[in-house]
Parts: structure tokens; C-alpha cells; sequence
């Protein structure tokens, strides 16, 4: 019985003091050779979402469909284009931000960047939620024609450079 408590005892102090959370987003990133365009779907949870947008703008946003304040898509764009960059060759780019969509506890961010002639080296840099949680990691999937390739950024490396 004493060995069962210890156990018990143990096993509640490991699970219940020294939780770690994972801070996770990931990101798809294509580039559709017909259209000149790259297509990004970035998939964030929510409540990580809102938190941040509400402590960096100070602000009581609810990302809840139907429970929205009229200013939030203006946030939500603003965050994305203070967090997210891309550059084509070196130059960096516009981003166009599409809307939004809620699909169980995950927020799907919608961005394209149009006119997007041939290229030799795409930088992108994630830094979405690293300014709110420091163990923060953003997983990208790049892709153009045949090329794949797909990686992490966190808020020490928060950009890579992709050379074809």
C-alpha cells in the first residue's frame, strides 16, 4: 500500500508541477506556377491566437463566429502582416489576407501573394505567437512545382532562406 501511495503520489507531482505545453502553428505555403501566385493556409489554435492579439493590442478581442467585434479582422490582418514576411528574390513581398475560418479549436488563416513571376530564393520569416510564448514553434511546408522541403521557426530562428 505504501509503495501504491508513493507511486501515486510521484506520478501526481510530475503531471500536475512540471507540465509542458507545446506551442505549435503550421503553415502551408504553395506556389501555383499557372496563376503567378503563392497560396498560405497557417493554422494557429485559437486561444493562443486571441490571447496574443489581445495582449500585444491591448485590446478584448473574442475569436468566437457571431461573437466578433466589428475591429477584429483588422487585428487579425494587422498581427499576420507584423508576423508573417515573405521575400521573392530578396524583395519583399505584399501579403493579401483572405479571411479566416474556425474548424474545432483551430483558427485557419487564409494569405496570398499574387503576381509572382518565376523565382530563385524565397525567404520566409514566421514569428506568429513567439512574441507571447517563448517555446513557440511554427512549422512551414514549402511548395513550388517539384521542389518540397519543410522546416521549423521559432522565435531564435524565425526566418529561413530557401534557394532552388
Amino acid at each position: 500500500m505504501k509503495l501504491l501511495s508513493s507511486f501515486i503520489f510521484a506520478f501526481s507531482v510530475i503531471f500536475s508541477s512540471n507540465t509542458h505545453e507545446f506551442y505549435l502553428s503550421v503553415t502551408d505555403i504553395e506556389y501555383i506556377e499557372d496563376e503567378k501566385s503563392l497560396q498560405i493556409i497557417s493554422r494557429v489554435f485559437i486561444d493562443d491566437f486571441e490571447d496574443v492579439l489581445n495582449k500585444r493590442y491591448r485590446k478584448d478581442l473574442v475569436l468566437i463566429p457571431g461573437q466578433e467585434k466589428s475591429e477584429t479582422e483588422y487585428y487579425v490582418e494587422k498581427y499576420i502582416n507584423d508576423k508573417f514576411e515573405i521575400s521573392i528574390d530578396k524583395d519583399t513581398q505584399k501579403l493579401n489576407y483572405l479571411g479566416k475560418k474556425y474548424e474545432d479549436d483551430m483558427i485557419y488563416l487564409f494569405i496570398e501573394i499574387e503576381n509572382i513571376p518565376e523565382f530563385k530564393s524565397i525567404e520566409i520569416e514566421n514569428l506568429i505567437l513567439t512574441d507571447l510564448f517563448q517555446e513557440q514553434k511554427n512549422m512551414i511546408h514549402f511548395k513550388a512545382k517539384d521542389f518540397k522541403q519543410s522546416f521549423i521557426l521559432e522565435k531564435e530562428i524565425g526566418s529561413k532562406l530557401i534557394q532552388f
